[in-house]
Parts: C-alpha cells; structure tokens; sequence
C-alpha cells in the first residue's frame, strides 16, 4: 500500500478570508481582536526625552496579514518637567493570539489628541517598554483599519479545505506530494485528483542504490475536467518496471496534483466550503442546547459527491 507525504504545502487556499466574510456577512474589517489598555506611569525619577505634556498610549497587533486598528486608550500620564520625570514605563502590554508576530506602541503628542508610532515590538512575549522619545520622533499615524485576518475564520477555512479533501480525496489547489510505495505494482495510480505533472520516480534497485528512471521510459495519464479520474502511471510500449531491492519505500514517486489557482476551484467545493464555516461559525459547540434546529444533512455531501474518488 502507498504512502503520502507533503513535499510542498499550497500558497493559496480555494477561499479567501474576504470571500468567507462576504458569505457570513461580515464587515471587512473584522480581524484579529484589538489590544487591552497598556498600563501607563512616569518610570520614576530621572531626565529623560518624552516631551513635557499630557501623553495617552495605546497598541496594536501584527500579523502576517497586516495590523489590527487602535487597542484601548491607556490612563493620561503627565510628564510635568522631561529633565526631572522624562520617561514613562509602560507595563501589561498586551499579547496576542497565535497569529501575532510583533506589537506596535503608539502615543500622542503632548495634550495631542493622534496617535503617532513610538515602536515596534518584534516579538509576542514581551510586556514591558520605557518610553524615552520626544515627540518630533515620533512616527506614522495608528491604522484606522484593521487589515488582519480573524484568527477563527483562518482555522475555519483550513478545516473546511481538509474536510472537502478528504471527503472527495481531491486535491483543491495545488501541491506536491510524494507517493511511497514498497515495489512497483503494474500501474501506479496516484491518489489525488486532479494530477497535474509527474515531477520524478526514484527507486532503491536490487544493489541497494537509488535510480532515477528517465521520463521517456514511463507514460504519464492525466484525466482532465473538474470532475476527473486520478490519473495514473504505465511503463512505456514494451518496457517494464524495474526491479526494487525488497526495502519500505524502495519507490518514490514525486506529483504535483490540484486543480491550479484558487478561481480553478470547482463552484460546488467552494460552495460545500462556505456551508461549512457558516455552520461552525453560528454554531461555537458541538451540541447545540434548548433549540429545535434541522440540519441540512444532504446540502454539502450533494454538492461533494460528483466529485468524490472511488478507489
């Protein structure tokens, strides 16, 4: 029996997140959740360059998607003279969820009402910052977006585009894999649709070394259509397998399967997907208690199904 092994993860997803917002109705903005208030307080005795005034922070969250709007505004602290009290300690800065790369500080101006960039934070650990910046070093206003992507809907899209592919034994967009087989059966069948390329085959021969078998000496099959068979591998007219040294894995086969990019996606997957988040997203637990619901529960297998594999 083969085994699968990724060899290159996919760069895209067959939904995207504004795709999925669009379906539950979401604003566009709703993201990664804002920051808590930082605790704000003169760090003590000692000159300093944050300008004399009245300052107020707040923070906010990084990630690989982009950066959450304004955090909670921290108390007023009020640096009377810069040469005696002239740095503030920030404290409790708040961390992030898993997605959060880095936190960004932001301050006003002395009895200024904008927020303008005091740091960054290029981590998600740490929770303490002194403040000892002047004002005119201050820089680029607070985001009045959020650009990042919820945390939930991320893990949601993830497990739906699991769920379709395993239900189906498709592959959605694209990746490599390798099959890993014992010995070379007559005809090797990849097992997830649709097969794009053949990338190699390498085999252990009967001295134990590893070989790579020229493409001219195998045929590749390749069905094609949104609703194809796997495709699968012969030898070429009139040639044969190698023989393997009797080893696990003494054949590899290297594929690329996938229907290619995002929009290649077939309607009905996408659609089975965005059942699905819907349904975990208005539904937080598995048992729903005190209500009387009716589960759809041919809607996603009836859009699945024209496109399951059958081994």
């Amino acid at each position: 029996m083969g085994r699968l092994s990724l060899v290159t993860a996919r760069t895209v997803w067959p939904l995207t997140i504004a795709e999925v917002k669009a379906h539950l109705r979401l604003d566009v903005s709703v993201g990664e959740p804002v920051p808590a208030a930082i605790t704000a307080a003169l760090a003590g005795a000692g000159a300093g360059n944050v300008t004399a005034g009245a300052h107020r922070y707040l923070a906010t969250f990084v990630t690989a998607d982009g950066e959450t709007s304004a955090g909670d505004i921290s108390a007023i602290v009020t640096v009377a003279d810069a040469a005696v009290n002239g740095k503030v300690a920030l404290t409790a800065i708040p961390l992030g969820g898993s997605a959060v790369t880095q936190r960004k500080l932001y301050r006003t101006v002395a009895s200024g009402s904008t927020y303008l960039l005091l740091a960054t934070i290029a981590n998600n650990t740490a929770t303490t910052y002194t403040d000892n910046i002047a004002d005119g070093s201050l820089g680029a206003a607070v985001p009045t977006a959020n650009t990042t992507a919820d945390p939930e809907l991320t893990a949601w899209l993830q497990a739906a585009t699991a769920y379709v592919e395993t239900f189906t034994h498709r592959q959605t967009t694209t990746e490599t894999w390798d099959l890993k087989l014992d010995a070379f059966p007559t005809s090797i069948v990849l097992p997830k649709a649709p097969l794009s390329s053949v990338t190699s085959i390498t085999y252990v021969d009967s001295n134990g070394d590893s070989q790579t078998l020229g493409a001219s000496t195998y045929t590749v099959v390749a069905p094609s259509g949104p609703e194809c068979a796997p495709g699968f591998i012969e030898p070429a007219y009139s040639l044969y397998w190698p023989v393997t040294r009797s080893v696990p894995n003494a054949v590899i086969v290297r594929f690329v399967a996938g229907y290619g990019a995002a929009a290649d996606v077939p309607a009905s997957i996408k659609a089975a997907m965005k059942f699905l988040v819907g349904t975990w997203y208005a539904n937080r637990e598995n048992v729903v208690v005190g209500t009387i619901t009716k589960e759809l529960e041919y809607a996603v297998p009836s859009l699945l199904w024209p496109f399951k594999v059958f081994s």
